[in-house]
């Protein structure tokens, strides 16, 4: 497994995404620095990841057809108690205002 770290090596990959998806996923990027700057950019796998004391938190994966952000199951901020089913990924096709907020929201818990 090569891993490549830091915020340019994020970068550089989700440069690669198709047009319509780079602006999301850069912007994935920024939210996520900003509302966890503990967290440690990386790219394993081909995707990029944000890590805490090397555990996976989030991560975002770029394909042809879509973008999507998600967690990883021990740090999985939407959890939800009682729940039989818990999401751990969301496909995005734009980011509104809101949806930066329940993005930071998540990111935040995940974190805490």
């Amino acid at each position: 497994m090569f891993t490549k770290k830091g915020d340019a090596a994020v970068l550089a990959k989700l440069g690669d995404a198709p047009a319509q998806y780079r602006e999301i996923g850069e912007r994935l990027h920024s939210l996520i620095r900003e509302s966890a700057p503990s967290l440690e950019p990386i790219v394993r796998w081909g995707l990029p990841f944000y890590v805490k004391d090397g555990k996976d938190v989030c991560y975002i994966k770029v394909d042809k057809d879509f973008i999507a952000f998600g967690f990883g199951e021990v740090v999985n901020p939407a959890r939800e108690e009682g729940a039989h089913m818990h999401p751990v990924a969301w496909t995005l096709t734009a980011l509104d205002t809101a949806t930066e907020a329940r993005i930071r929201a998540l990111i935040k818990k995940a974190v805490a």
